[in-house]
């Protein structure tokens, strides 16, 4: 029997690291080279087996010939050892054969069941308040087994096990579970808070409402509620699954502010007096919250201003009146409400009455306090200046006097100081017109009547009507009287005055129904008032008459010219002779009574009240 090889099929050789190389380049090329050489290696291992068990088969053969044919037996003992050497080496053969088949097959599947790739998130989850589960590269569920946290809710980082199963193992060739990391992106906030609307101060606590404020992505800190007004600081921090805009998770600070509330102000007094005996008083000031008082005068030099605290003090200097302007500052927490004012009348004189203006003279006189600072005597200049009656005085500076303060005020009226017009460096003088102690039935001349009459008395007269001025008042007076030629401040605070005289006349004697009153703001002195007598008046005029304090203190009753003031003249009284229809009382040169026909122009002496 012819004698069989068997032969392994040819086929390219690579060893394992060749091959792992080309599985990490190309794992398909890898399984089109691993895959037949192991067929190969199979099929060669299976051919190598046939052969050892016909080279069996032919040993068996070999030995019944051997048995059979003796003569052959020799030759067939040496066939048969050397098949069964052959045998034995074909043995050795498969056996090498196998061993490295099965190497070879342990390293393909070794390599075939490698992961080659650790599992990692692929793509970015964001924070959207549900449950979410991450898509992931290299991550065949054939190879491994996940655990661990496979889905999350919160933004962080979670970590999912990844085992590999029975068949797979790590390139490292370790098969423990590895921990792998994959996150959710915290949510971005889209906008800063900000203070929503506005607050006003109202004692109590507040709290801003904010745009752009969710508490479920944001916590407040900071200052999120006060009290008084001001600018204050709340913080804002993202909670665990949001983030600014930018990226950041710090917190930010944002600025709210409480308004200050309205202002008020008001004062207990609007308006106030001062005087001699109350020169200074208090101003009582309500406002709201804590804001600083302050007042000031419109002239400090009628009245000056302190303050302490809410209490305004004005103290009065001088005549005059001022406004006291009382001003609130914001505080911390209202507004500067708008300023409030109280007018002031100041009554506070100079002694020397000269340095008082006649509206202050008024003034003391209105409050009852003339006599407080002044005397019986006391002069304050003035200029007379115009025409009166046919006679024009051209700025003639006279000094009119005090002849008493309230006289005969139950009478003739209350809060009055009587003057008389007046002095000329220091003597007592008369008015008097270029017909001086002339008579003239033409008028326009200082004369009682145009005509040689008394009836009518001091009423009727031309004297108190037109000469004087009474038909009009002193803020409207009548032209070419001496009131028009007074100036403008003196006849501005003149008051009328009550006086009581024989209003008849007309030789009706002593008759007590003839002294009737008349209201003057010019007047000519009656006997009484002057001498203190009756004289050659009506004697029923000094029942409603008193005497002046001036001419009662023995005060010289001589008048002189205004014009030459070393001739002494006689000036008219108003008082009309009792007895007679055309004469009325005077003063002569040497100051005792006397009488006169009643169209004589004399000396002026006229009285007024302020």
């Amino acid at each position: 029997m012819a004698e069989e090889y068997y032969t392994l099929p040819e086929a390219p050789v690579y060893n394992a690291e060749e091959i792992r190389k080309i599985q990490d380049s190309d794992p398909v090329r890898a399984s089109t080279i691993v895959n037949p050489v192991v067929e190969r290696l199979i099929e060669n291992t299976h051919a190598v087996k046939l052969q050892a068990d016909d080279n069996t088969a032919a040993i068996g053969r070999a030995l019944g010939v051997a048995e059979d044919a003796d003569d052959k037996a020799e030759r067939a003992l040496r066939a048969a050892q050397q098949a069964a050497q052959d045998a034995a080496g074909a043995r050795l053969s498969a056996d090498q054969a196998m061993v490295a088949a099965d190497a070879a097959l342990e390293a393909i599947t070794k390599l075939a069941n490698t992961i080659d790739a650790i599992p990692s998130q692929n793509g970015s989850l964001t924070y959207t308040g549900s449950a979410q589960t991450p898509t992931r590269r290299s991550s065949d569920l054939a190879q491994l087994t996940i655990s661990g946290t496979t889905s999350a809710t919160e933004a962080g980082s979670h970590s999912a096990m990844f085992t590999p199963t029975a068949n797979y193992q790590w390139s490292d060739g370790s098969t423990a579970a590895r921990s792998i990391s994959w996150t959710i992106g915290r949510a971005v906030i889209t906008g800063t808070p900000a203070q929503s609307g506005s607050l006003t101060y109202t004692g109590s606590t507040q709290t801003p409402s904010w745009s752009n404020y969710d508490s479920a992505q944001l916590t407040i800190g900071g200052t999120a509620s006060a009290t008084n007004a001001g600018t204050y600081s709340a913080s804002f921090t993202p909670t665990a699954n949001y983030q600014w805009s930018d990226g950041k998770t710090a917190a930010k600070s944002v600025n709210w502010t409480i308004g200050k509330a309205a202002g008020s102000l008001s004062l207990n007094k609007t308006s106030m007096t001062l005087n001699g005996s109350t020169k200074s008083s208090t101003i009582a000031v309500t406002r709201a919250g804590d804001g600083a008082v302050s007042a000031t005068s419109s002239n400090t030099s009628v009245a000056t201003v302190s303050v302490s605290g809410t209490t305004v003090t004005v103290t009065g200097k001088a005549y005059g009146t001022v406004t006291i302007t009382v001003r609130v500052a914001a505080g911390t927490n209202h507004t500067a409400p708008a300023d409030k004012t109280c007018s002031v009348t100041v009554n506070v004189f100079n002694t020397n009455i000269s340095s008082n203006s006649w509206a202050a003279i008024k003034a003391a006189s209105d409050a009852g306090e003339g006599a407080n600072f002044w005397s019986v005597g006391d002069t304050k200049p003035i200029v007379i200046n115009g025409k009166v009656g046919n006679f024009t005085f051209s700025n003639l500076t006279i000094n009119p006097f005090i002849l008493g303060f309230n006289h005969n005020s139950a009478k003739e009226g209350t809060k009055r100081i009587h003057w008389l017009i007046g002095k000329i460096s220091g003597k007592m003088v008369g008015l008097c017109d270029d017909r001086y102690n002339s008579n003239s039935t033409n008028s326009g001349y200082f004369q009682m009547n145009t005509s040689n009459t008394n009836a009518g008395g001091w009423k009727d007269s031309y004297m108190r009507k037109t000469l004087l001025g009474n038909s009009n008042t002193p803020t409207s007076p009548l032209a070419n009287s001496l009131m028009a030629a007074l100036p403008s401040d003196l006849r501005a605070v003149m008051k009328a005055v009550t006086k009581y005289t024989d209003n008849v006349g007309n030789a009706t004697g002593h008759t007590a129904g003839n002294v009737t009153s008349t209201s003057d703001y010019l007047f000519l002195l009656s006997n009484y008032e002057v001498q203190g007598n009756d004289g050659y008046a009506n004697s029923y005029e000094k029942n409603s008459q008193a005497q002046y304090d001036y001419f009662k203190a023995g005060n010289s009753k001589v008048a002189y010219k205004h014009s030459t003031t070393g001739t002494a003249v006689w000036w008219w009284l108003r008082s009309p002779y009792y007895y007679t229809n055309n004469l009325f009382c005077n003063v002569y040169t040497d100051g005792t009574y006397y009488y006169n026909t009643a169209y004589y122009s004399a000396g002026l002496l006229p009285g007024f009240t302020v």
